[in-house]
């Protein structure tokens, strides 16, 4: 009877690690200020994030291959936007958050109006963007994505150095441009079928779940 409890401890234990190791978070940074500085915040917007590929097993792709990643990274910096403002809204339907997600469409109209490019948010003053897109807030981040596998279409890929995908989320204040919070998350593969999107998409979903908005 004891060695059978025993056993089911030690698996207990080997599960627990299996998820600990996947998946790891930093501690989050939250300003001095954050608990006034909530109040005033009504409406948030989503910029679409920084998606960067690194494929170590290849460091010098061709032409060809490296036009592939930049429109791949294009790709996956408006899905990574539009998944983030999906689960946030679920988030406030469930009650979980008293503010408003501005629709990623309508960023994004501003955005490109106004003559901001995709590549070009990350050097932009987040307070400004926020003020030109009529929010209290805007959450930018980065995203990255490491695989070194050489077959992805093997039936049994095998999972080497760091990959998997990696990520930082940052909220902005629109009155004064100042960074109220921030939280990394890594995600790392357990199976074959922890594809790059799969794996993206449940931090995304964790981000969502956390942000410093949550009532108590």
């Amino acid at each position: 009877m004891r060695t059978k409890q025993s056993n089911k401890n030690f698996i207990a234990i080997i599960l627990l690690a299996a998820v600990l190791s996947a998946c790891s978070a930093s501690r989050d940074f939250l300003s001095d200020n954050f608990a006034k500085v909530k109040s005033t915040h009504q409406k948030v917007a989503i910029l679409p994030f920084d998606v960067q590929f690194e494929n170590p097993a290849n460091r010098k792709p061709d032409t060809r291959a490296q036009k592939f990643f930049s429109q791949q990274e294009r790709e996956a910096s408006l899905d990574t936007q539009k998944e983030l403002f999906a689960y946030a809204a679920k988030q406030v339907e469930k009650g979980r958050y008293e503010l408003a997600f501005q629709d990623f469409s309508k960023t994004n109209k501003i955005l490109a109006e106004s003559g901001i490019r995709l590549e070009d948010i990350g050097q932009q003053d987040k307070g400004q963007l926020a003020r030109l897109l009529g929010v209290d807030a805007v959450i930018w981040g980065q995203l990255g994505i490491t695989i070194t596998r050489q077959n992805r279409y093997s039936m049994m890929p095998t999972y080497m150095g760091n990959d998997g995908v990696s990520t930082n989320v940052n909220l902005y204040n629109a009155a004064s441009g100042e960074l109220l919070w921030k939280t990394n998350l890594t995600q790392r593969p357990n199976s074959r079928l922890d594809t790059p999107h799969h794996m993206s998409s449940q931090l995304i979903a964790q981000v969502a779940k956390h942000l410093p908005y949550k009532e108590k």
